[in-house]
């Protein structure tokens, strides 16, 4: 079984945006024991819109994560969820090869590449491919990662380090890398954001 990566994305509560590590604290202590199966986690605030967050968890497996789903720890959770979540949070899980170094990073960015109508995916993951070498030694950069979305096989998504959200944009707003980008939005719509994430003990 291969470690899978959960990306939750949600609009948060005004009890979550004024007071976060106190929720988190308290979503956490209704887990009688460590959580089985989940690696790490990292949380934090959207930089477009501070009123959505982040969630991004690590586990050992896919089935690691539907096992804690159907625990009783899982249940208890769910009253001190709903201070957290003004809405139905959005679930992503994905395969990358590597994640290290990009989540910690000041800055991730999140975006995915969803096949237009009539495309397959032969014809998007050569680009990405040319796009993840041509990022390496980009100045201020943290490194990325990129795979599939599991259960949806049109969607592409990527995690990439960077300094600053600024410096993410000096990097694609010309040359080679926007050439490729420009490629991959003839044949995908993208969706990207930002994200600022700290490591936290679930």
């Amino acid at each position: 079984m291969s470690p899978v990566t959960q990306i939750m994305h949600f609009k948060t509560t005004a009890a979550y945006v004024n007071n976060p590590t106190d929720l988190i604290s308290n979503l956490a202590s209704k887990n009688s024991d460590k959580i089985d199966g989940l690696a790490e986690a990292y949380v934090g605030f959207e930089t477009e819109d501070p009123s959505n967050a982040f969630w991004v968890m690590e586990w050992t497996s896919k089935s690691a994560h539907d096992t804690y789903h159907q625990s009783d720890n899982f249940k208890a959770t769910q009253t001190a969820a709903r201070q957290v979540f003004a809405g139905k949070p959005s679930h992503e899980f994905v395969q990358f090869p590597s994640t290290k170094g990009i989540l910690s990073a000041p800055v991730t960015e999140f975006v995915t590449f969803t096949l237009k109508a009539g495309v397959t995916m032969d014809k998007l993951t050569p680009l990405v491919e040319q796009l993840q070498s041509k990022l390496q030694g980009t100045p201020n950069f943290y490194g990325s990662s990129w795979a599939p979305v599991m259960d949806k096989s049109n969607v592409y998504y990527g995690v990439l380090g960077w300094t600053s959200v600024q410096a993410h944009w000096d990097a694609v707003s010309s040359g080679p890398l926007k050439e490729i980008i420009d490629k991959v939005k003839e044949i995908a719509d993208l969706w990207l954001v930002h994200g600022i994430l700290t490591q936290h003990n679930m």
